[in-house]
């Protein structure tokens, strides 16, 4: 088609099913204008790191118009293109790697598709890999290639990882809803891992409706409750019902040496200098919301992340440490022409294409008169997979380590202040804290492109 006849970066998925319903477009044509708009910006956000061969997904498009027309209609999703993270395995038939954005994964064959993406033609969908832009020695030590993003296809499906960083970003960066569920509820069968037990899959949408058609697709029944006409239908446009307590933002915000504010920025989000300084955006945020809500508790006490730490470490980095290399080689056993199995060879790998796995980092720095220049920094490290390799934590040892971090963040944390203060949700600054103990915790987390919250 010429052109769409809708905005391919603000459509949301439900807006795209009426379209469809109403024969104004088809999947065949959705495949088509979302693939121009990857060809034609991926090119510098280098946010796609490969789409399934085109006739592939024009083939199965047809076969789901042909559908719609005769009346069939398996989800609110029927027929719409999904983007699924390059973490998620996807089967060498469907024509795409799962390299979790690392070359040494690069050509190995996962023997199925991962719980999640089988799950998919359920839905009656279409898909294709992205790539994130988490930090290297954030997430496994392997390089994620791929830049900053906004969101050019109709859903996506992410894996969330220990501190929820991905969620955060696409909310507030990306204007994306994102939902980390509950782990356990989504499958993490086929995905590249990082900690069993702070892991999971969940999807980011341009609605929050779409996160509920998305959330009927993707999650295992037998796992949980899901109401028999899907998520959407326990959905309110109120907030009436809703008892919420709220974070202090002079508390609950990363410090400099995290974030590196701009001053125009701090002045938007909220001052981390002095608690009673607060921007007028988190007041009137929370008077709106207190308006609306059937209670309201302002500054809720809940524990940050600094009460994580565990005889002088953060709990969350000692659990990493300690379970990721059973972690990464259990998925590994499901790979078939695979270049590294363990974490010793996945370790080698790097050191010996350092060129490709450790390249230079580029930044701007701001001098003294506003000046930018471009620095360059050496090779980064893979000191986490290396402090993995190297830990010899004993089972006793990560089991107080994980049974303090449950007590602060569970015990004494989140199910505490809901509890306490007769809670619904606790809401926060989306730079803080809670992610971790969310992770910790193994809660919902709903971060949205304002905050992030905090249920049961």
């Amino acid at each position: 088609m010429a052109s769409a006849p809708f905005d391919v970066l603000t459509t949301t998925a439900k807006e795209l099913e009426t379209l469809l319903d109403s024969g104004k477009v088809t999947s065949a044509q959705l495949v088509e204008v979302y693939l121009a708009e990857i060809e034609k910006k991926n090119g510098y956000l280098k946010a796609v790191i490969s789409t399934a061969p085109r006739n592939s997904l024009i083939e199965r498009a047809n076969v789901l118009d042909i559908e719609r027309s005769s009346g069939t209609v398996r989800s609110h999703l029927h027929g719409l293109p999904i983007l699924v993270k390059d973490n998620i395995d996807t089967h060498p038939n469907l024509g795409m790697d799962t390299t979790s954005g690392s070359f040494a994964l690069a050509g190995a064959r996962p023997r199925k598709s991962a719980d999640v993406v089988e799950r998919l033609p359920k839905g009656g969908n279409t898909h294709a890999h992205f790539d994130s832009s988490k930090l290297p020695d954030r997430l496994l030590g392997l390089i994620f290639r791929l830049g900053h993003r906004r969101q050019c296809w109709s859903v996506t499906i992410g894996a969330w990882y220990r501190d929820g960083g991905i969620p955060y970003y696409a909310g507030q960066s990306c204007r994306l809803y994102t939902l980390k569920p509950t782990i356990g509820i989504v499958s993490q069968q086929g995905i590249v891992p990082v900690s069993h037990i702070c892991d999971a899959a969940g999807p980011m949408t341009k609605s929050v409706l779409d996160l509920a058609h998305l959330m009927d697709i993707i999650v295992d029944p037998a796992k949980t409750s899901v109401p028999p006409d899907g998520f959407a239908s326990v959905m309110t446009d109120t907030w009436a019902d809703l008892r919420v307590g709220v974070l202090d933002p002079a508390e609950w915000n990363y410090p400099d040496f995290v974030t590196k504010p701009f001053e125009s920025t701090t002045k938007q989000m909220a001052s981390i200098r002095h608690p009673t300084i607060l921007i007028d955006e988190y007041e009137d945020a929370y008077k709106k919301i207190e308006s609306m809500a059937k209670s309201f508790e302002k500054y809720v006490p809940l524990p940050n992340g600094d009460d994580l730490e565990f005889h002088g470490t953060d709990s969350l980095s000692t659990l990493w440490s300690g379970y990721f290399k059973e972690d990464f080689e259990k998925y590994t056993v499901g790979l078939e022409n695979a270049q590294v199995y363990t974490l010793e060879e996945l370790v080698e790998f790097n050191r010996k294409h350092s060129e490709k796995e450790l390249p230079p980092r580029q930044y701007f720095k701001t001098g003294r008169l506003g000046v930018f220049a471009l620095i360059e920094q050496g090779y980064p490290k893979q000191d986490k997979l290396e402090q993995a390799l190297a830990s010899k934590l004993s089972a006793e040892t990560l089991d107080a380590t994980l049974r303090h971090a449950r007590e602060v963040s569970r015990t004494n944390g989140i199910d505490k202040i809901l509890r306490d203060y007769n809670l619904d949700v606790i809401i926060g600054p989306a730079e803080s804290s809670m992610t971790d103990l969310a992770s910790a915790s193994v809660s919902w987390e709903h971060p949205h492109p304002a905050s992030s919250v905090l249920t049961e």
